[in-house]
């Protein structure tokens, strides 16, 4: 019995796949265990296997555990009482480092990459290379006509800000429309001018927008407490990521403001509204307000690209400029079978060399065939 609750636990929290959607607010350890099995009936390979899945075990409570049981009770008396320990980790993968056949016993010595939750995970600030085009203004006509001079205004505000962050590399291309851009990598013939000037240099790991700036009326009618005319401005960013131009999300800054007291009374209106100068502050602040707010989502965004294999080894184009350091740990997702149909459904690798565009990874399981995860997808655990 003992044995069937410690094999089902060895399934359920050590060989099911991971539905995390990301690996880098994970704990990273390694540990290096010994799973020890009896030989019975002189089969080897059997007690080879035992002693593996005993590694594993022994390594996922590395990770962390908690105790779970039961008791039976008759006549207020506890007649049979079940611990069973929970491992709190996930096995990322493992290396078998030695095997050994000691008389009556066998052992497997591993070192195994442990994941488990971080509760308290912080998001690190990295790079952010953003690629911004054209943009697209839209105003509404019947707003005060200092609200729609302002407006320009606060677009420039935005560009210069996000220029001027050292966290952000930024290419400008004021020129080109995105959209125009997309359409023409797909289709080669659809724009003249694309394929004459030719395509801006879009890179793995770069953010590709073209914002568009708006202001709006937002009241369609007043209240007695809030009888100002209210505007919103927004700056909607849809954030593509290169170099295929694959949509990823919106990003959404907008600041509502007062724009005047309505009133029949011209100088009763002149004094009650907002100053062009407050309602500036207004605006200015609001956007600077969502540019950190945008900058701590990037953040907390894993750092994901496609491996290469290129010269019998993998590469990824990404590497410094991008926030990655040498040794640093990539997963990719996969249903590996090994010599031991291990169903770990994650491979660890590792930079080897990095440079600032390209890095060049190793596996940690050397038994890994690395001509089988290019073009794979790997994430990065910071």
């Amino acid at each position: 019995m003992i044995k069937l609750i410690k094999f089902y636990f060895i399934l359920q929290f050590i060989l099911l796949s991971f539905y995390a959607s990301a690996y880098q607010d994970f704990n990273i350890l390694k540990a290096e265990v010994t799973g020890r099995a009896v030989i019975i009936d002189n089969n080897v390979e059997k007690a080879r296997r035992l002693a593996l899945e005993d590694a594993l075990y022994l390594s996922s409570l590395k990770g962390g555990a908690f105790v779970d049981g039961f008791s039976s009770i008759s006549k207020n008396t506890i007649i049979n009482d079940q611990s069973i320990i929970k491992s709190d980790s996930k096995i990322l993968d493992f290396k078998i480092l030695s095997e050994t056949k000691n008389k009556d016993h066998f052992e497997i010595k591993l070192l195994a990459i442990i994941g488990s939750k971080n509760h308290s995970f912080a998001c690190k600030k990295k790079p952010i290379n953003i690629s911004i085009f054209k943009p697209q203004i839209i105003y509404h006509h019947s707003l005060p006509s200092f609200v729609i001079r302002s407006m320009y205004s606060w677009n420039n505000f935005f560009i210069d800000s996000i220029s001027r962050d050292n966290q952000i590399s930024l290419k400008k291309y004021d020129g080109l429309e995105l959209n125009q851009i997309i359409k023409s990598s797909n289709n080669v013939e659809f724009d003249y001018l694309s394929n004459v000037n030719g395509n801006p240099s879009i890179e793995e790991g770069d953010y590709l927008v073209a914002p568009i700036f708006k202001v709006e009326p937002v009241n369609s009618y007043k209240k007695a407490e809030n009888p100002y005319d209210i505007a919103k401005y927004s700056i909607e960013l849809n954030l593509f990521k290169g170099p295929n131009y694959k949509f990823f999300r919106t990003f959404i800054i907008d600041k509502e403001f007062k724009t005047r007291y309505p009133s029949n009374f011209q100088l009763i209106s002149a004094l009650t509204s907002k100053s062009n100068v407050e309602v500036n502050s207004d605006v200015i602040s609001g956007i600077s307000e969502g540019i950190i707010e945008m900058i701590k989502t990037i953040d907390c965004l894993p750092i994901e690209g496609n491996l290469k294999f290129i010269d019998n080894s993998l590469y990824v184009d990404l590497g410094v400029k991008h926030g990655l350091r040498n040794r640093q740990i990539g997963i990719v997702k996969k249903n590996y079978q090994s010599d031991f149909k291990s169903n770990l459904d994650t491979t660890v690798l590792f930079i080897s060399e990095i440079n600032n565009n390209r890095s060049k990874l190793v596996p940690l399981n050397d038994k890994i065939k690395i001509s089988e995860l290019g073009k794979m997808k790997i994430q990065f655990i910071e």
